[in-house]
């Protein structure tokens, strides 16, 4: 099999249709918690960000003595409550598995906690198709520029699929192209914006990740 480039592949919102479920479970319970009005939906995904505190929570009226930990605290009791997991998106096991027999080599990173990181790829049936799983990734450009160092191949591309502008940042910086899925956290609007910013440099814009597959070599 002739082995392509570098793939380095988000979680969250990417392969794992988790955004409606952090919303419902988190978000709101969050506020709720807190006697605050609940921003939108839209405005999450406008606002949210990797530094989830700075660029969300308090800017919304969460006091700032209010720490992570105590919001991870909440939101895990909500998913304790509602009992079942997030699910991958439909296409997700078809397009992970269409890259691998195309002979990419694979790799995940991700902002979720290390070990629930794991635990929902071995709950995927994937992991065989991924030679690294990088959870409690907060600085997406240092982790991607460690693994294109690792697992690139010679005069092979490499690519980034995500969901969010840090996936696309992080795939700019390190001269890959980003493929990006418009269903996951961050609005296509502000895809559209972060792309424009970046000097609209060559990239892939797409609504799922079946429409994705396509335009990818």
């Amino acid at each position: 099999m002739q082995k392509r480039g570098l793939c380095i592949l988000d979680w969250n919102g990417t392969l794992q249709d988790d955004m409606h479920h952090i919303y419902e479970c988190g978000v709101q319970r969050i506020f709720r918690h807190f006697a605050l009005p609940c921003p939108s939906l839209d405005t999450y995904r406008a606002q949210v960000a990797a530094d989830f505190m700075r660029s969300f929570y308090w800017p919304n009226g969460i006091p700032a003595r209010v720490t992570a930990a105590d919001l991870n605290a909440i939101m895990a009791a909500g998913f304790k409550e509602k009992g079942v997991p997030a699910s991958l998106f439909p296409d997700a096991v078809h397009f992970v598995e269409t890259l691998a027999a195309r002979g990419y080599t694979l790799v995940v990173a991700s902002g979720y906690d290390a070990a629930k990181l794991r635990a929902a790829v071995a709950r995927s049936g994937l992991s065989r198709h991924f030679q690294k799983v990088v959870g409690d990734v907060r600085r997406k450009i240092g982790v991607f520029d460690d693994l294109q160092t690792q697992y690139a191949l010679p005069n092979t591309e490499t690519i980034v699929v995500g969901d969010t502008t840090e996936d696309i940042d992080g795939a700019l910086a390190i001269g890959a192209t980003p493929y990006i899925v418009t269903c996951g956290f961050h609005s296509a609007e502000r895809l559209r914006e972060a792309l424009v910013a970046a000097g609209n440099r060559r990239h892939i814009l797409a609504p799922t990740l079946s429409t994705l597959l396509p335009f990818l070599p």
